[in-house]
């Protein structure tokens, strides 16, 4: 648009010589210019009204004004208001494009305010969560009324993610189990992404249930083996020969099967929630000095310092059993992993967030980063780490990471290669009392 910027003052002097020139001949020249200049305001008032309702309607697209400071002023207006519509189909196309997709997504998917309110779901979410079109604006959470979801939404950390059992649905098409997880989406929204993980589930139940079940069938005939040969070794007390050394050897696997099959079943109680819970006052460091008891003569063998550095008063809300299971199998495993003269601290800090750390920091091997995301899982064992006599079931830190789980607690694991690891489980504040 090109706009003569000097129209409008060229026009004005023009217009301001005729009315001095017309005032001088009638002898009236102030007053002649005093009524122009106010009737000028008067005209540039009407036209400034003109721009504003124009600017004011979005589907106008005819510049009212092609002169003057009024012309420049509504051709950059147009430009802007040009723009804008631009920007806003594009953003409304994107938007189609972003919903179509959503929509044959395999997920459930909602988009929430950062208050939870429901913005847009697609149709696999409506069915997950059995939501209704007339539920866009209401809050989530009073709409799928489950405490695990409720919990879930208040205590939210990075890739969290919850599995429960999924709303009762009245059609033949159901999911028993759904996977809940949020992510952020912009700067003042989240995604909700809902999965049917029903069969899953099913799979995992029918795996925990075959170990159980197997485990349970497995203590009789161990324990009838395990009798038989400490009669026989009973009877071969003094034979020097190469069977009372066999019968020895297969005790001790009988031994090692025995304390795989206890710690498989104790895992299936945790993972059943079948372990009796407490909130009971537990001194954590009496629970130490136990542990010292336990594991001072292994440290002495090996001429490894164990120190532990806990206060008095320190107090957590608990089992006792659970937070005595924990220590028993972080600090047989950094023996069991530590060099001889190594050192092995426990100890305990407050994090950034207030929550409570209680370490286990060695000197041993440490475990390469690959490592760190498995070893929680059973069986799970670092290769290049393996140590001599080891009598380690592969099954210590499946069960820390549950009976931490039962305190609201979590594993984290810090470990760099040659130089040691650390492993902290942090519980909540609301379980730490001084």
């Amino acid at each position: 648009m090109n706009i003569n910027r000097k129209y409008e003052r060229n026009v004005l002097l023009i217009c301001l010589s005729i009315v001095a020139m017309l005032g001088l001949l009638i002898g009236y020249p102030a007053e002649l210019l005093t009524v122009f200049l106010l009737a000028y305001i008067a005209f540039q008032y009407v036209r400034l009204q003109q721009l504003y309702n124009w600017a004011q309607h979005s589907d106008s697209r005819k510049v009212p004004f092609d002169e003057g400071l009024l012309g420049q002023i509504a051709g950059v207006i147009y430009q802007s208001k040009k723009q804008r519509l631009a920007q806003k189909e594009s953003v409304k196309y994107q938007l189609e494009r972003f919903k179509k997709l959503i929509s044959v997504f395999p997920d459930g998917v909602v988009i929430l305010s950062l208050t939870n309110e429901i913005q847009w779901f697609n149709d696999q979410a409506s069915r997950l969560l059995v939501l209704k079109k007339e539920d866009t604006g209401q809050l989530i959470n009073h709409l799928v009324r489950h405490p695990r979801f409720t919990h879930f939404l208040k205590n939210l950390t990075s890739d969290d993610a919850i599995v429960m059992e999924a709303p009762v649905v009245e059609t033949n098409w159901s999911a028993e189990k759904i996977e809940i997880r949020v992510l952020p989406y912009g700067d003042d929204e989240r995604l909700l992404l809902i999965r049917d993980v029903t069969k899953v589930e099913r799979t995992n139940q029918v795996r925990k249930d075959f170990v159980s079940n197997a485990s349970h069938e497995l203590r009789t005939p161990l324990t009838v083996m395990k009798g038989y040969v400490e009669m026989l070794l009973a009877s071969t007390a003094d034979d020097k020969s190469q069977v009372g050394a066999s019968l020895r050897k297969v005790d001790q696997q009988v031994i090692k099967m025995q304390t795989m099959i206890e710690e498989l079943l104790a895992l299936s109680r945790l993972e059943e929630g079948k372990v009796e819970s407490s909130n009971s006052l537990v001194n954590v460091r009496s629970l130490c000095e136990q542990i010292k008891t336990e594991f001072q003569l292994a440290a002495h063998e090996r001429e490894q310092l164990l120190i532990f550095d806990i206060p008095l008063s320190l107090n957590l809300r608990g089992n006792k059993a659970s937070i005595l299971t924990v220590l028993r199998n972080l600090v047989g495993n950094a023996i069991n992993y530590s060099d001889n003269k190594g050192e092995i601290r426990v100890g305990w800090s407050i994090d950034d967030r207030g929550d409570g750390v209680l370490f286990v920091k060695d000197t041993g091997k440490g475990i390469g980063v690959r490592h760190l995301a498995r070893l929680t899982e059973r069986f799970y064992r670092v290769a290049e780490n393996n140590v001599k006599n080891k009598t380690g079931t592969g099954l210590g830190l499946a069960i820390v990471k549950h009976e931490l789980e039962r305190h609201e607690a979590h594993l984290v694991i810090d470990s760099k290669e040659g130089v040691g690891s650390c492993f902290q489980c942090v519980f909540p504040s609301a379980r730490v009392k001084h």
